[in-house]
């Protein structure tokens, strides 16, 4: 795969302002992860897939931002802050002086041995572990912001919203007849669950279960 000429002069040592180690780069769908060493830079991909919006750079600096506030409550140690790509695509220029023309969020480099899914393949994700772990969630699910009445966090057309923008996208990227009829029987089916389902949708906002977090955890 070919990336942008300023993630492959990233993976070069000249752009940043510290030693490095063996630059690594990691890639999801909608982001670049380079690993220098002791520090991580996160930079968000221009991408709009309806659940997420990173089209401009304004929206990249803005959800970096929030990645850092939301983050650092309960990895403080971690995520540090944003910081400006500037230079140019030729001659990028980490965390100096200038006009950016990228952000990224930079972040404390940890040992990858000790995410969950690593120990649960080394075999050392314990019991113990885990229930250390939901305590510690439970606490801060139970003191963080919930959703006011003001906000549309939670709400029924906050929550369809995705649902109908995940139908949107795919239907015009599938040409085969069987398949299209597949999509259309699953959108009627999430409809109609939608609509069994939304009077506990909306009993969870009226009693504070929408909170300002993740609503999923994984390994």
């Amino acid at each position: 795969m070919t990336h942008p000429l300023f993630i492959q002069q990233l993976l070069t040592r000249q752009p940043y302002p510290h030693s490095t180690g063996k630059i690594e780069l990691r890639e999801t769908h909608i982001s670049w992860l380079l690993l220098t060493g002791d520090v991580a830079y996160k930079i968000k991909k221009p991408v709009d897939f309806g659940f997420v919006n990173f089209s401009t750079l304004e929206k990249r600096h803005h959800f970096c931002e929030e990645e850092v506030r939301l983050n650092r409550r309960l990895a403080p140690g971690i995520y540090q802050d944003v910081v400006a790509i500037t230079g140019d695509a030729h001659a990028p220029c980490v965390g100096r002086d200038g006009d950016a023309f990228e952000y990224a969020v930079r972040m404390r480099q940890f040992d990858e041995s000790q995410i969950l899914l690593a120990l649960l393949q080394a075999g050392e994700l314990t019991a113990k572990l885990i229930d250390e772990l939901a305590k510690v969630i439970a606490e801060f699910h139970g003191r963080i912001d919930r959703a006011s009445e003001s906000t549309e966090w939670g709400t029924l057309d906050q929550i369809r919203a995705p649902v109908v923008g995940n139908f949107e996208v795919m239907r015009p990227l599938i040409a085969e007849p069987s398949r299209l009829r597949q999509l259309g029987r699953l959108e009627e089916w999430s409809g109609e669950r939608f609509e069994s389902l939304s009077d506990t949708f909306a009993s969870r906002r009226l009693q504070g279960f929408v909170r300002e977090c993740h609503g999923d955890l994984h390994l």
